[in-house]
C-alpha cells in the first residue's frame, strides 16, 4: 500500500481541514459550468462525506483500520456524498487514486505516479462531455509531473511535492485556455479544489504542514464576473438546463455507467456518473427533472435531490430572515415547482424510502455559510420514524405538512412571507383545510368542496411551536387567502378554468399543480 495508516488518516484530515478553509475562496471563483458560487462548498461536502465514513470506521469495533480500509471508506463515502459536478469528479478522482494505490509491486514513487494517472483517467471517464482547461486538465498535469519525477528516481516525498508544485504552476495557464474562465479572469474552481486535496496528500506523505490555501487562492469580494452585457459567464442554461438533479442508483449486479451517462446526456449536460461496489452516483443539469430521474430507473433510486441552479440570482434566493427550505415529495413532477420556489427538493422514488440521512444531506445543502436555520416540509413522503430522527437537530424545524397539498401551501407561504418565513409556513399549514376528490367528479364537486373548506378554516391556531408562534406579530383572525389544487397530470384545461372561477368567487388566489403520480384531486384552502 502506497500510504501507511497514519499517512492515510492524515490525508483525510488535511483534505477535510483544507477545504473547510478554502471553500469560500473557491466558491468565489466559480463561474463554470454554472456561475452558482458553490464549487468550494460542494467539494467540501463531498470530502466531508468521505471523512465521516472514515470516522465511522474508526469508531467501529475491532481496532483502527489499516490504510487500505481507511482509504476505501474515504473514496466510497465521498462518492455517496458527492455534491454537484465538481464533487462527482473529485470523488471519482479519489476512487481512481485509491484503487491504484493498493498495489505495491513497483517502488512507492512509481505507485504514486500511477495512482495519480489512474485518478486523472477515472475523473475524465466520469463525464459524458469532458472539458479541457478545467480540473481534468489539471489532474493530467499533476499526474504527468509525478511520472517524470518517478522516472528520474525521485523519492516519494519529492515526487508528490513536485506534482503539487507543477499543478500550482499550471493552474493559471490551463484556466486561460478555457473561454469562460479566460473571460472571467479566474482559475477553474474545480481545479482549485483538487489542488487543496493534492496539497493535503503532500502534507500526509512528507509529514509537513499543508500549503495554506490563502497563500495562493485569490480572495474576491465579487463572486462572479459579468460580461459586457451584464450576463454571468457560464450562467446560461440554454444548452443544459435550469435544474441540477443528483441521485444514487443501486444495481449490485449491473454496470450502469454508460447507460446512465447516455440517458442523462439525452436530457441535459454537465453529466457526471461515478460508481463503486454496485452504487452509482449520477449528476446532470437539465430543464426536465422528471426525464432525468426516469433515465436512472434501471436500478433502485434513492437520495434524489433537485435544485434550481439560478435561484442564487433570483428574487427567491437566500432569504433576509435567514431560513432555508427543504421539501420532500413523492411526485417527481412537482420537484421543479418546489425547486423554483427556492427549495432543496428530495424526491421519493417507488423503489426505496426516503431516510433521515437523505433529508439531513438536503439540510446541509440548504444552509449557507452562516449555518442558517432550515425548515423541512415532509409532504407525507417520509416515514414517521425517520422524521423522528430529525427532531432535535440544531437549526432544523420539521413542519407537519403530510400531503402534497399542504406541502404546496406551506411552500407558497414560505416564499411569499416578507419576514418570519418558517412561522408563516407553519401558520398556513395549521389553518389549511384539505379535501380529496375523485378525478371524474372534480369539476362538479369543486365549488361545493371549496365552500365547505372556506367555512372550516379555523378562527384561531393552536399547537404551534413557541418560537414560531412568537414570530407572529398580530392577533388577527385568519382569513382564507389562497386556493391550491393538485390534480393528476397533465393539467386539464376545464378543471384549471373551474379552479380560477371558484377562487374568484371567494376572493382566493388560485394555484393549480399537475402531479402525474396523483390518483385524486387534492383541494386546499388557506
Amino acid at each position: 500500500m502506497l500510504l501507511g495508516t497514519d499517512q492515510a488518516l492524515a490525508w483525510v484530515s488535511a483534505a477535510r481541514a483544507g477545504l473547510v478553509g478554502a471553500r469560500g475562496r473557491i466558491d468565489a471563483v466559480n463561474v463554470f459550468p454554472v456561475a452558482d458560487a458553490d464549487t468550494g462548498t460542494n467539494a467540501w461536502l463531498t470530502v466531508e462525506g468521505g471523512a465521516r465514513a472514515v470516522d465511522d470506521l474508526l469508531a467501529s469495533p475491532g481496532g483502527p483500520p489499516d490504510a487500505e480500509a481507511a482509504l476505501a471508506a474515504f473514496a466510497r463515502g465521498a462518492m455517496l456524498a458527492a455534491r454537484g459536478n465538481s464533487g462527482v469528479i473529485l470523488s471519482q478522482w479519489l476512487a481512481g487514486f485509491v484503487r491504484r494505490a493498493r498495489r505495491d509491486e513497483d517502488g512507492p514513487a512509481r505507485v504514486l505516479a500511477d495512482a495519480l494517472r489512474d485518478a486523472a483517467r477515472a475523473a475524465r471517464l466520469a463525464l459524458a462531455d469532458p472539458q479541457e482547461g478545467t480540473v481534468l486538465t489539471l489532474a493530467d498535469e499533476v499526474a504527468e509531473a509525478a511520472g517524470l519525477a518517478a522516472d528520474a528516481g525521485a523519492p516519494t516525498e519529492q515526487a508528490v511535492a513536485h506534482a503539487a508544485a507543477a499543478g500550482h504552476r499550471a493552474l493559471a495557464r490551463i484556466s486561460a485556455t478555457h473561454p469562460v474562465l479566460r473571460r472571467a479572469h479566474v482559475p477553474d474552481a474545480g481545479a482549485c479544489a483538487l489542488l487543496v486535496v493534492v496539497d493535503a496528500l503532500v502534507a500526509a506523505v512528507t509529514r509537513e504542514p499543508a500549503r495554506d490555501p490563502a497563500l495562493w487562492l485569490p480572495e474576491r469580494t465579487v463572486p462572479r464576473a459579468r460580461d459586457a452585457d451584464g450576463d454571468l459567464p457560464g450562467a446560461g442554461h440554454g444548452d443544459g438546463g435550469a435544474f441540477e438533479v443528483m441521485l444514487v442508483v443501486q444495481a449490485p449486479r449491473a454496470d450502469l455507467g454508460d447507460h446512465l451517462r447516455e440517458g442523462l446526456a439525452a436530457v441535459g449536460d454537465s453529466v457526471a456518473v461515478v460508481g463503486a461496489d454496485g452504487w452509482w452516483h449520477a449528476h446532470v443539469h437539465t430543464d426536465e427533472p422528471v426525464a432525468a430521474i426516469d433515465a436512472c430507473a434501471a436500478g433502485a433510486r434513492e437520495q434524489v435531490v433537485v435544485r434550481r441552479l439560478d435561484v442564487v440570482d433570483a428574487a427567491v434566493g437566500p432569504r433576509p430572515d435567514g431560513w432555508g427550505l427543504v421539501v420532500v415529495t413523492a411526485s417527481p413532477g412537482l420537484a421543479a415547482w418546489y425547486a423554483t420556489a427556492g427549495a432543496v427538493v428530495v424526491v421519493r422514488c417507488p423503489e426505496l424510502p426516503v431516510r433521515a440521512e437523505h433529508v439531513r444531506r438536503a439540510v446541509e445543502d440548504a444552509r449557507d455559510e452562516s449555518g442558517r436555520a432550515v425548515l423541512v416540509v415532509p409532504g407525507g413522503a417520509v416515514a414517521g420514524d425517520e422524521l423522528d430522527l430529525l427532531l432535535g437537530i440544531d437549526g432544523v424545524e420539521v413542519l407537519g405538512a403530510d400531503d402534497e397539498a399542504r406541502a404546496a401551501v406551506a411552500t407558497l407561504a414560505f416564499v411569499t412571507a416578507a419576514t418570519s418565513a418558517a412561522a408563516a409556513a407553519a401558520l398556513a399549514t395549521a389553518r389549511a383545510r384539505v379535501a380529496a376528490l375523485e378525478p371524474d367528479a372534480s369539476v362538479a364537486e369543486l365549488g361545493p368542496t371549496v365552500d365547505g373548506l372556506v367555512r372550516a378554516v379555523p378562527d384561531r391556531l393552536a399547537d404551534l411551536p413557541d418560537r414560531l408562534a412568537g414570530a407572529l406579530t398580530d392577533g388577527a383572525l385568519p382569513v382564507p387567502e389562497s386556493l391550491t389544487v393538485v390534480v393528476p397530470g397533465p393539467l386539464d384545461e376545464l378543471l384549471a378554468a373551474q379552479v380560477e372561477r371558484v377562487a374568484a368567487q371567494h376572493g382566493l388566489e388560485p394555484t393549480v399543480l399537475a402531479d402525474a403520480s396523483a390518483t385524486r384531486v387534492l383541494v386546499a384552502v388557506d
